[in-house]
């Protein structure tokens, strides 16, 4: 990391614009900037401003270098002060040479806000539409042992990476060494093409998981074989099925083509009591 800047809080700089803003104009409630406050934020990023020695917010950031861009993106993660989103407009836009570095980033980091930097990462590379690096992306989810913001943003772009991962994403499963990765892969392999494989280790896990049934009726759902159709059934008829599991499994059954025609009386569950008594 190059040396550290003194860093600008550009939300509360654009906070103090939006107050001078209503006090010029007599605004006395903020509700009603919701409809220009967009072009107020795009016709202030253009802005020359006196706290910038005359430049604008835009400016200000292209006339970084990419390296400098980067640094900046790690200082003010680091610094629990929000990602301005010119830098982060002006790193999406030099994609070709920040992108590199990004990915380097991403896979040597390690320290604090670790998993909040390596997440805006994650999503910037997709805004950019650049190539994920979805082996790294393997990696850090079976390296996992509970869910976190980052796993959880490598999973959610592992769900696009098409048919040429699917043979990766079904290893990691079959070899994972934690409860979450094991279900966060089988997460993952549901919205990716069917396999018969997939469809064999959800309805094996709804079989001989109890206290996972729910997740594992809407993996089922997902996957969208039909053959799930009559344990599906079956399960819903159980005299002690809790209420959040029912609810699950009943719209796996419907989404599956099945119909339920089992109306139970879940009074006393504590999920539908709490819920009954929120809607009350």
């Amino acid at each position: 990391m190059q040396g550290i800047t003194m860093l600008i809080d550009f939300e509360q700089k654009f906070a103090d614009y939006i107050r001078d803003y209503m006090q010029k104009h007599h605004i006395e409630n903020e509700d009603d900037l919701d409809d220009i406050a967009p072009d107020l934020y795009l016709e202030w990023l253009d802005m020359p401003q006196d706290w910038l020695d005359g430049v604008s917010p835009n400016a200000y950031f292209a006339a970084m270098e990419p390296s400098r861009l980067i640094s900046m993106l790690e200082q003010y993660v680091l610094s629990n002060i929000t990602v301005p989103g010119p830098l982060l407009n002006c790193i999406a836009d030099g994609r070709e040479k920040t992108y590199p570095l990004l990915i380097s980033l991403l896979k040597s980091y390690r320290g604090e806000n670790e998993d909040k930097l390596r997440t805006i990462i994650v999503q910037l590379i997709e805004e950019m539409d650049m190539e994920h690096p979805y082996d790294y992306y393997i990696e850090v989810i079976a390296g996992s042992s509970e869910q976190t913001e980052f796993s959880e943003a490598c999973a959610d772009e592992l769900r696009n990476a098409g048919p040429d991962y699917l043979e990766a994403v079904m290893n990691a499963f079959e070899h994972a060494s934690s409860a979450y990765a094991a279900d966060c892969f089988l997460d993952i392999l549901t919205d990716m093409p069917y396999d018969e494989r997939t469809y064999n280790h959800a309805m094996e896990r709804f079989l001989l998981c109890d206290q996972q049934q729910a997740f594992y009726a809407q993996c089922l759902g997902k996957i969208g074989n039909p053959q799930a159709l009559p344990a599906l059934e079956e399960a819903l008829r159980r005299d002690n099925i809790r209420y959040y599991d029912y609810v699950a499994i009943r719209n796996a059954l419907e989404e599956l083509g099945g119909q339920v025609d089992i109306e139970r009386d879940f009074s006393g569950d504590k999920d539908y009591d709490t819920l009954a008594e929120m809607e009350s």
